[in-house]
């Protein structure tokens, strides 16, 4: 069968002296590739095959792996590869992706629009790539099925108000009265954490607001590292994902934080209907 099909490398692994394999998301999956030669300093698909890459893709498969026969590239995002943060964190995404990701034809085309927004929001800087991976982060969860209704009590379906308990026993927040409850049945040992309500219903937008309106939103730095520790539980605990990527970020916000304090980050939602902010 011969294919063509737009695609976005979210991995590359050397084959032999000269090939290469290639990990492409395309809108109906994902799908491995052979690229014959793609190492070589002179071979016409060695642009097409860098991870991130953007590109349309002509490739032929039977069983088992395909083949790439040509390839036109449409977008490296070189923002995002000129900035040594960023490009870390869009090879955390990709990795995400990855393992978010079903094989093609299975595949969400939901998906591949998702990713390519939080490439793009990435790229553009309109927010901290903290705050990027913190709103993909939401969205992949929903997407397997291994997020909460962010904004009501995963007990009782009451929307929150006031005070909020996140317990990893649970997986998700808890009301004051269910948190009693919940601590009294032996269910709250594990990670906890206790936050403002609003930082339930900012993550609910998160998951919730399509990338073009998402305007800005405002987090002190302290409940951006809280959002960060409870999803992070969410992602390994409930979606099964734990990610060696994740661990390079961390190095890269340590480092941050020995420079110093990096301030309020902005976030917000914007109604397009009437023009306020929400």
């Amino acid at each position: 069968m011969f294919y063509n099909t737009e695609g976005i490398v979210l991995r590359t692994i050397a084959y032999g002296e000269s090939h290469v394999i290639v990990t492409l998301l395309t809108p109906a999956g994902r799908v491995a590739v052979l690229a014959r030669g793609a190492k070589k300093p002179q071979s016409r698909l060695r642009a097409s095959t860098q991870l991130l890459t953007r590109g349309m893709y002509s490739i032929t498969q039977h069983t088992g792996m395909g083949t790439l026969g040509q390839a036109e590239v449409l977008d490296t995002y070189r923002g995002v590869r000129e900035n040594l943060e960023m490009a870390a964190y869009a090879a955390y995404f990709c990795e995400l992706t990855d393992a978010a990701a079903e094989d093609r034809p299975h595949g969400s085309q939901n998906l591949y629009q998702q990713f390519s927004g939080a490439i793009h929001r990435l790229q553009d800087g309109k927010d901290s790539p903290q705050v990027v991976a913190r709103v993909w982060e939401t969205k992949v969860l929903r997407m397997v099925g291994a997020s909460p209704v962010w904004d009501l009590c995963v007990r009782c379906g009451q929307p929150l108000s006031g005070v909020v308990n996140y317990r990893s026993k649970v997986g998700g927040f808890l009301c004051v009265q269910c948190t009693e409850k919940t601590d009294q049945e032996g269910l709250g040992k594990g990670f906890f954490s206790t936050l403002p309500a609003t930082l339930s219903q900012v993550l609910a937008r998160f998951a919730d607001t399509p990338w073009e309106r998402l305007g800005s939103i405002h987090l002190k730095s302290e409940n951006l590292r809280r959002l960060d520790q409870i999803l992070r539980v969410q992602l390994t605990d409930y979606a099964g994902i734990s990610l060696r990527s994740r661990r390079v970020l961390d190095s890269l916000e340590e480092f941050s934080q020995e420079l110093g304090p990096a301030g309020d980050t902005k976030f917000g939602h914007q109604d397009e209907s009437d023009g306020h902010q929400v």
